[in-house]
């Protein structure tokens, strides 16, 4: 019974150093970098916009039926499928873009951590 209790206790500190995402801090920079210029304040292309995160988890995708996020589910989300993919006609941002390139490993794997604790505003 010790023994449970305290691996569960290890078990519980272990992820209590790692701080959260921040959207503010490290979300929107990047949706600055790679999606405002068509998803931005003045063009929604698809109707969805990033420029604030009200905006952003208010869009969904074009259907108008499917958010773009769910909290928790990274790999249910929309923006997090689109941006990793490996089949250049669906990958957002678009491989026709001219002055855009797809999401690094870094920030691909920043999102899903954010989207994974629940795609908050903090």
């Amino acid at each position: 019974m010790r023994y449970i209790t305290l691996l569960s206790i290890v078990v519980l500190m272990a992820g209590c150093g790692k701080k959260p995402v921040s959207f503010k801090e490290q979300i929107q920079p990047i949706l600055n970098a790679r999606c405002t210029q068509c998803h931005g304040t003045d063009i929604h292309r698809g109707r969805i916009a990033m420029a604030s995160y009200a905006s952003f988890m208010n869009s969904h995708t074009v259907s108008g039926k499917e958010p773009l996020v769910i909290p928790g589910s990274p790999y249910q989300s929309r923006l997090y499928i689109l941006c990793e993919t490996n089949q250049p006609h669906f990958r957002m941002p678009p491989d026709t873009s001219k002055t855009v390139t797809p999401l690094p490993p870094a920030e691909l794997e920043l999102l899903r951590h954010w989207i994974a604790e629940g795609a908050k505003d903090n």
